[in-house]
């Protein structure tokens, strides 16, 4: 297993950035996106517990599971699916509000499920995986800006 975890300082009101990172659909405006598809709607919150949605790129495609949300602190997700296969232990977006805005920190814990050497094939996907987290922080940050 490898892990991918990422922290940036957005300059937006903690309620804008959580709702923005955790409404996947706001993906679709990130490079190298095509499409997100809020597959079933969360018990109580379109994108909250219980949600699945679909996240289509050139190099990937996922179905994940929302299986905690709390409002404004912490979102957790589990794969479902993916192409390529993924073994996936564990993924979070948790949020803290600082001086300089909201304090986003991205984690994902996961393997490429490859029968030939899937240490090296994970490695060698790792920078993918880390660039679109990247991608989409840059993306909210960008947009949320002026809020």
């Amino acid at each position: 297993m490898r892990t991918v975890d990422v922290e940036r300082t957005i300059r937006a009101p903690l309620p804008d950035v959580f709702d923005w990172l955790t409404d996947a659909t706001n993906y679709q405006r990130v490079p190298m996106v095509r499409r997100v598809t809020l597959v079933r709607p969360g018990d109580t919150a379109g994108h909250g517990a219980g949600a699945v949605r679909l996240i289509v790129t050139p190099l990937i495609r996922l179905t994940e599971e929302i299986v905690e949300y709390r409002p404004q602190q912490l979102m957790r997700y589990r794969l479902l699916k993916s192409v390529p296969p993924l073994r996936h232990q564990d993924g979070f977006i948790a949020f803290k509000e600082v001086s300089a805005g909201t304090r986003v920190r991205w984690f994902s814990t996961f393997e490429i499920a490859s029968p030939i050497m899937p240490g090296l094939c994970t490695a060698l996907f790792l920078p993918t995986i880390r660039a679109g987290f990247l991608m989409v922080l840059r993306t909210a940050e960008r947009e949320l800006r002026g809020t």
